[in-house]
């Protein structure tokens, strides 16, 4: 597989279902205001031509292509946030993993996002830090060595 191609939509479920749930509520917010101005604007139009009840019926009716295509637009709407939240979530995720790997005293390997992903500086910055470990755990085991040996020559 490519470095540019995704094989999941969700990389930290956490995160992108919280984001998924806040552009659901924004999604229901934005229909009931959408469908309420309409039936509003209608029923005002309508306003003594018929009974009120008549009128109210009229309008509600006329929401329902609004309502489907609304319908229709939200799992659009959800697919596209989710795919767009892995510009952030995945290299989050790889920096977490990188970083709890040093943290157990793994191997780790420097980290490159894919081209797209935002905290591209966050991937350069960790690679820096990461050089900067290798070579004070280098110095690190050459002082141990240059102290055994010494000690051994004390002895």
């Amino acid at each position: 597989m490519s470095q540019s191609q995704r094989s999941r939509i969700l990389v930290d479920p956490k995160v992108q279902w919280s984001i998924a749930g806040r552009i659901l509520c924004h999604w229901s917010l934005f229909l009931v205001c959408l469908i309420s101005i309409s039936a509003m604007v209608q029923i005002m139009g309508s306003a003594g031509q018929q009974p009120f009840a008549e009128t109210w019926r009229t309008a509600a009716l006329a929401q329902v292509p609004i309502l489907g295509v609304m319908l229709m637009l939200l799992p659009v709407f959800l697919r596209d946030t989710l795919k767009m939240s892995n510009r952030f979530a995945g290299p989050m995720y790889r920096l977490r993993i990188a970083l709890r790997s040093m943290a157990n005293k793994e191997t780790v390997a420097s980290i490159n996002f894919r081209s797209g992903d935002f905290w591209q500086e966050a991937a350069k910055d960790f690679n820096t830090v990461l050089g900067q470990i290798e070579d004070l755990r280098q110095e690190n085991e050459s002082l141990k060595s240059q102290l055994a040996q010494s000690q051994q020559v004390e002895v």
